[in-house]
């Protein structure tokens, strides 16, 4: 799906890989990780203890990739953010604290914990 012709102007100021990167720095912040390298500004890469996370850049936002490595039956969760909606970083650390600690049990957490969040 194509943006609509007036949104890319009203992104200007908050896309682009400026933004992309202190977003992303923001997540693995909240999650206690270091920065990634300054010379990836277009996708970066963070691990924790249990997840592998890797964010892209897209033309409406960024996509995050998360992925367990040491689990029986690899399996991948795909988070997407764009700059319009105004995406909140802890929001985004709050998914992952929750993908990353509730191990491959497949009921509806993810939807639960987005919920909780919004209702305060």
């Amino acid at each position: 799906m194509s943006l609509p012709s007036w949104l890319p102007s009203h992104l200007s100021h908050l896309s682009g890989p400026k933004s992309f990167v202190a977003f992303t720095d923001a997540v693995a912040g909240l999650l206690g990780l270091r920065p990634a390298r300054s010379t990836d500004t277009r996708q970066r890469a963070y691990d924790t203890d249990r997840v592998w996370m890797l964010w892209q850049l897209t033309p409406a936002g960024a996509t995050l990739a998360l992925e367990r490595p040491n689990e029986e039956l690899r399996e991948r969760l795909v988070l997407t953010v764009e700059w319009h909606q105004s995406p909140d970083p802890r929001t985004v650390a709050a998914m992952v604290r929750a993908y990353e600690f509730r191990g491959s049990r497949r009921a509806c957490w993810l939807v639960r914990v987005v919920r909780a969040l919004r209702r305060g």
